[in-house]
Formats: C-alpha cells, sequence, structure tokens
C-alpha cells in the first residue's frame, strides 16, 4: 500500500540533492520522518525535508536500504544486504557513516545493515572465521565511530573486536602495528579503554593457553528493539541484563 501513497521530497546536503520517496514507506521506519512528515495534532504535515549537514551519498545507501527491504520483504523470505565495501564506491567509513546517521534518524534497521556490511567485510563467512582470516580495521575509521557515537554503540564492539583479532592474531607474527595505532591510541584514551575492557571481558589467564578465538554470529552485534520489563516489579527493581563476550 505504500507505493499508492504521497510522494515527500527530502533535500541533502549543501547543494540540496533531491530524492522523492514515499511517505509511507519512509515514516513507517522512522519516528524522526513521521514527526516531520505527519506532524501531529497541532501541526500540518510537510511535503519536504532538508537535511544540509547530512552525507547524499550516505542518503542514497539509505534509500537503497529502504527500498531493497521492503521489496525484499514483499517477495518472500529474502533478505536485503550491502554488498560489502569494495573501497572505491563504498568503503568501510561510509558504512559507518551510515550507521551514525541511523542513529540521527533513528532507524534501527538500516544501523543493523551497516553492521551485516562490515560484519561480512572483516570476517568472510565470520561465523566460522578465525582471527588470521579477518581483516582488521583502521583504526581513523575507529576513531570516527568514536567520535560520533555514543558508549554503548554496537559498531564501536564491532571495530573494537576485529581491532583486538588483528593484534593477537597469528597472521602479524610480531609485523609493527600501522602508524595510524600510535597516533590514535596516543590522543584517544577513550578507544584504548575500549580495547582493554573487551579483553578483560574475554578473561584470559597467563599462563593458560589462549583458546582458538571466533567472532560471534552477526545478530550478536545487531541493536533490538526495547522491551519493557515484565509487569510485577517492585518499585525500583531493575531486570539485570547479562553482557556477551565478542569471542567465543
Amino acid at each position: 500500500s505504500w507505493l499508492t501513497d504521497r510522494i515527500v521530497t527530502v533535500h541533502v546536503g549543501p547543494e540540496e540533492k533531491k530524492w522523492a520517496v514515499h511517505a509511507k514507506l519512509l515514516c513507517s521506519k522512522s519516528m524522526f520522518f513521521d514527526r516531520h512528515f505527519n506532524g501531529d495534532a497541532n501541526q500540518d504535515p510537510n511535503e519536504e525535508l532538508f537535511l544540509p549537514h547530512e552525507d547524499p551519498k550516505l542518503f542514497a545507501l539509505l534509500v537503497r536500504w529502504l527500498y531493497g527491504t521492503a521489496f525484499a520483504n514483499s517477495g518472500g523470505t529474502r533478505i536485503f544486504r550491502f554488498a560489502p565495501p569494495d573501497g572505491k564506491d563504498v568503503t568501510v567509513r561510509d558504512y559507518i557513516g551510515l550507521y551514525i546517521l541511523g542513529e540521527k534518524i533513528e532507524i534501527m534497521g538500516v544501523k543493523n545493515a551497516a553492521i551485516d556490511a562490515l560484519y561480512a567485510y572483516f570476517g568472510p563467512d565470520a561465523e566460522k572465521a578465525g582471527p588470521d582470516d579477518i581483516r582488521h580495521p583502521d583504526l581513523t575509521d575507529v576513531r570516527y565511530a568514536f567520535d560520533n557515537t555514543t558508549p554503548d554503540s554496537h559498531m564501536r564492539r564491532l571495530l573494537i573486536a576485529h581491532a583486538l583479532f588483528y593484534l593477537f592474531g597469528k597472521k602479524r607474527r610480531g609485523a609493527p602495528l600501522p602508524t595510524a595505532w600510535e597516533e590514535v591510541l596516543s590522543n584517544n584514551g577513550e578507544i584504548a579503554w575500549a580495547m582493554i575492557k573487551m579483553l578483560s571481558d574475554w578473561k584470559w589467564v597467563m599462563g593458560s593457553n589462549v583458546p582458538d578465538m571466533k567472532i560471534k554470529a552477526r545478530q550478536e552485534f545487531h541493536e533490538r528493539p526495547y522491551v519493557p520489563p515484565p509487569p510485577g516489579l517492585a518499585p525500583g527493581e531493575q531486570v539485570i541484563k547479562t553482557e556477551t563476550r565478542d569471542e567465543e
């Protein structure tokens, strides 16, 4: 039914590149767009939106996901997924930027799609691959993610896990670390602490054999909708969540 709905226009970037998008489809995925285009009892719906500070390339990825997901769902059980970055048309930084855009416009699905693309890139068949088979993130990209996401970001956790896999992987065999490591870690204690914290969560013991490291399934890095606590909790009582490790 969204194909018969009204069309709205989104202008993106300082040059105001235009996209005509089905309002019902766009608003069904995002409260941000729903508030703007549908308004409320005290506000008339809008037909245009200007996002001058966003990157048109990233918005194009969002639109591709929006329609790709919609048509994939209408055609059966097929799931829409982005291709891994090729380093030319789409880069690792682009998918990190898409994740950040998804955070701003409140679309959880596109954030998870960006996670999936980098999950595939850093480890083909990563559910089975060990650390020696997994590409490592550039720490300048990690810094970009940290500069634009919150501490509980799933993107941060994915990038830090793969950086550690590279650090301890046999494939590196004592080779010097990339120069970006010194520059980034010397000036960003938050990233260094995140790496130490993740290592601590793995509970390795000196002198013991370190188990084979395998990246968790992609779903472990997905954001999930908030589930309210079950009824009957005493005032102030909380549901305790158990954190999952990023290696098994």
